[in-house]
């Protein structure tokens, strides 16, 4: 099961890297080999060329000491740079995908788990920067201070 920790903005300006930046977990159990992102719009539609950024990402534990036992079995992905290019009303898709190396016509990627986040409007002119949650800023500072996963400090 794929998990969105931290919400990309419900606004971005066209053009412009989104923050707060799309967080996910996942539990290492679940052995997924990489997630990876696409933008769709409502209808569920995948849009190419549309989102940029990093679209794919492994992800890795949390090495700190605020870490629980049940905490420390999760695994996180972030995308520290996605833009969207027009303007609009998208949704982000994320899969976990698993690799199958024993698929009679050579390796496959399979999708194991997705989820969508929340809807991103896209506007042309600029936006204010959104706030993350409380919970949202903790777990951003957890993961800019242990672990370099490329978060970004909000712009101000």
């Amino acid at each position: 099961m794929v998990t969105v920790e931290v919400q990309p903005p419900t606004q971005t300006q066209a053009g412009a890297v989104m923050y707060p930046p799309l967080v996910i977990s996942s539990e290492r159990d679940d052995a997924y080999d990489f997630v990876q992102v696409v933008l769709i719009d409502p209808y569920g539609r995948v849009l190419e060329d549309q989102l940029y950024g990093t679209l794919s990402a492994s992800g890795k534990g949390l090495d700190d000491r605020s870490t629980s036992r049940s905490s420390a079995s999760t695994e996180y992905a972030v995308f520290p740079d996605l833009a969207v290019s027009y303007a609009g009303t998208y949704y982000l898709r994320v899969s976990a995908i698993r690799m199958d190396y024993n698929a009679p016509e050579g390796p496959a990627a399979v999708i194991a788990a997705s989820t969508t986040t929340e809807q991103i409007m896209v506007y042309d002119q600029s936006v204010a920067t959104e706030i993350p949650s409380p919970d949202e800023q903790t777990l951003l500072r957890r993961l800019r201070r242990n672990g370099g996963f490329g978060v970004p400090r909000s712009p101000r």
